[in-house]
């Protein structure tokens, strides 16, 4: 089929476009918002769309800027395989939509009858089918699977030459095993029902069957229950007079132990009074700790005193040692009026140069006599003050001398004193020195530390006890209580032996005979309720065995019907896997050629699995196969346009659907794109190829090219300022 003409109206950017189309390779050029893939998606509509369809896909097609009552129309001229012209209008108007063929001398107005006709006349079944196959966007490469059952469909059709594929029958064997396999609550299969009312009635013919053989086990089983009530009425009332028995025990077992425990107490009580007597009758001292305590500690006073006196004296020297005679006190008078004299004399006849009879004298030797006048006063001065120095240390010897003999009196005395009261604290004492002072003190603390253990330990015993009785009298009054419940315990045989084990051992009898009872009665009263509640109706029985005999006839017949649907669906699946199989091996043979030519040689094996429709290519830098998806995105889409294109040939067969690219090649370089178009060329010697792109590189290689007009409107109002965002 191919399309000679092809003219839209009130479709989207375009009011009326004329489009004339060659019988290859027709590239349609433009810039962006011309209108390009509006002509694809008008094809598809025309070709697959019903003219009463609504949704928002169809309302889109509406001209932009169009009065709603407006509808888009497509129109086209066409030439099918025989060469046979016809003629397509499609107006789309939801329920008021319209549609019309003309081909050859035959003219189809229902658009159910028209999309049949259209689908026999292009090979292709639906509009996803198309666009799986023959129409590519430049981003839907890649974009196999959009209808595989259909694909399927149409590769088992165009390998076996069937008049139909396979769909259609599977589905209705899928939806025939899904009736019988169905395990759902709500709608549950025939299978299920079958083998639940099967079920059912087992349950019922079993329940049946036993509740007969049940009557006459239960009617015995109330007798044995009766029995067993009376056997363990009787040994609870043994083991009840046996617990008493030990209870007593106990209880005297506890008199015993108490009275025995009194018995030591009051023992040690009395042993505890006899020692504190002795112990307060033999103190050491005469007099009480504390006096004794005081007077050793005035003791120690006392003794250290005396060390201190004594060690004074032995530091102060005897009086008979002092010089107590002065110091001489040098002489300094006389030679101070000899230095004044000289310089007197020396000055003067230093000044006047003569002296007396004697006549004149020169005047050095003035000046030599009033030096040595100076010097003598110099040594007078000297000798002054050494003067001064032995007079003061005169008066400080005389003053030290004083105090020492003064002092050594008074450490005598003290010392004296101190001697006098140590020996009177000894003679009270009537001990000989300080150490048996010491002595005394630590045997008399050791003696009362032992009289106060004793009482605490005797208040220990007692506590807050002040018995009016005497001690011992009570120790033997608590002796003979123990020997009372000893005798009475020894008359008990071997409860009386081990009194708290015997009540243990009767308590766990007596707990187990009422357990034994009570299962007895409840067995007696649960048999009685079994033989009441036993109404079951022997012919009843009988009605349930005849209903589960036909049941499991109806469940034969239904699992051999769903194993023969089964068998059937193996049977289609195992032909479609051949078919497939085939398929693949047509598709690799077919693209393997295409491929090396768009990849310029670089890969030319080609493996297609038959099950996913995936596809994998020998790598020769891997040295193996590897999926086509971790190729390049370029490269990727050389694969599937190579694929589109063998899948067209596989399953349209006889069939010439036109084929409309949007640009796919995109993501090729300018040597693959080259060699993509150049294929596409060849391809058009069989097939229509429309192809719309912005680019005019392949102009060159085209039977017809058309050119659309840039979009030429523009926004020429300035933007409002309220409703321009926050600057």
């Amino acid at each position: 089929m191919r399309i000679e003409r092809l003219r839209l109206r009130d479709l989207m950017r375009h009011a009326d476009l004329d489009l004339e189309l060659g019988p290859g390779l027709t590239v349609v050029r433009g810039p962006n918002e011309s209108g390009k893939s509006t002509i694809q998606r008008a094809i598809e509509f025309a070709f697959f769309r019903k003219v009463t369809a609504a949704g928002q896909d169809v309302e889109a097609l509406r001209r932009w800027g169009a009065r709603g009552e407006v509808a888009p129309v497509v129109e086209l001229d066409f030439v099918d395989d025989a060469g046979v012209a016809g003629h397509l209008v499609k107006m789309f108007a939801g329920a008021k939509g319209r549609a019309e063929l003309r081909w050859g001398e035959d003219k189809l107005n229902d658009p159910s009858a028209i999309e049949r006709r259209l689908a026999e006349l292009t090979g292709i079944p639906n509009e996803k089918f198309f666009r799986s196959t023959a129409a590519v966007r430049h981003e839907e490469l890649a974009d196999l699977d959009r209808d595989e059952t259909a694909l399927r469909d149409r590769l088992q059709m165009s390998v076996s030459g069937a008049g139909r594929g396979i769909g259609a029958a599977r589905k209705k064997l899928d939806d025939a095993v899904r009736k019988y396999t169905t395990e759902g609550s709500k709608n549950p299969g025939t299978l299920k029902i079958a083998r639940e009312r099967t079920a059912a009635l087992e349950t019922q013919l079993y329940e049946g069957e036993s509740a007969l053989a049940r009557l006459e086990e239960e009617r015995s089983a109330l007798s044995r229950a009766r029995d067993a009530s009376a056997a363990a009425e009787r040994q609870l009332e043994s083991d009840r007079d046996h617990l008493a028995a030990a209870e007593r025990a106990v209880a005297l077992l506890a008199r015993q132990q108490d009275a025995q425990a009194r018995y030591e107490r009051y023992r040690r009580a009395t042993e505890l009074r006899d020692e504190i007597a002795a112990k307060e009758a033999s103190h050491p001292a005469r007099v009480p700790l504390s006096a004794l305590r005081a007077s050793v500690e005035r003791l120690r006073v006392a003794e250290k005193k005396i060390s201190e006196y004594r060690a004074e004296l032995a530091d102060q020297p005897e009086v008979s040692g002092y010089d107590v005679g002065a110091l001489p006190t040098p002489s300094w008078r006389r030679w101070a009026v000899v230095a004044l004299v000289l310089a007197t004399v020396g000055i003067v006849i230093a000044a006047t140069g003569t002296v007396g009879p004697f006549g004149s004298v020169p005047g050095f030797v003035g000046l030599g006599i009033a030096g040595l006048g100076l010097l003598i006063g110099a040594t007078a001065l000297i000798q002054q003050r050494r003067s001064s120095d032995v007079r003061r240390q005169n008066v400080l010897r005389e003053e030290q001398i004083s105090r020492r003999l003064r002092g050594r009196s008074e450490i005598e005395q003290a010392l004296r004193d101190t001697e006098a009261r140590r020996d009177g604290e000894l003679e009270v004492l009537e001990l000989a020195d300080v150490a048996a002072a010491e002595s005394l003190l630590e045997a008399e603390t050791a003696h009362v530390a032992a009289i106060d253990q004793l009482k605490a330990e005797q208040k220990g015993l007692l506590g807050e006890e002040r018995p009016a009785d005497d001690v011992a009298r009570l120790r033997d009054a608590a002796a003979a209580a123990v020997e009372q419940a000893r005798h009475a315990l020894a008359g008990m045989g071997e409860i009386g032996a081990e009194p708290a084990r015997s009540r243990e051992r009767y308590e766990a009898a007596v707990r187990a005979s009422q357990a034994d009872r009570e299962r007895a009665m409840h067995e007696m009263a649960n048999a009685e309720g079994r033989v009441d509640a036993n109404k079951v109706d022997a012919e009843a029985v009988a009605v349930v065995a005849e209903q589960l005999f036909e049941a499991r006839q109806r469940l034969a017949s239904a699992e051999r019907r769903l194993r023969i649907v089964r068998t059937t669906l193996e049977t289609l699946d195992a032909a479609e896997k051949a078919t497939m199989r085939k398929a693949a091996r047509f598709l690799e043979k077919r693209m393997a050629g295409d491929v090396a030519r768009l990849t310029g040689g670089r890969y030319r094996r080609i493996r297609v699995d038959e099950a996913e429709l995936t596809f994998s290519v020998f790598s020769p830098e891997v040295g193996d196969w590897v999926d086509v998806r971790a190729l390049s995105q370029g490269t990727l889409d050389q694969f599937y346009l190579a694929a589109r294109l063998g899948l067209v040939r596989q399953v349209t067969q006889d069939r010439r659907p036109p084929l409309v690219f949007d640009d796919p090649f995109l993501t090729f370089d300018d040597v693959r794109a080259r060699e993509a178009l150049h294929l596409l060329r060849e391809t058009a010697a069989e097939l229509q190829v429309i192809y719309l792109t912005t680019s005019d590189r392949y102009d060159d290689v085209a039977d017809r090219v058309v050119v659309l007009p840039a979009p030429t409107e523009r926004d020429t109002q300035a933007p409002d300022e309220a409703s321009v965002g926050p600057a």
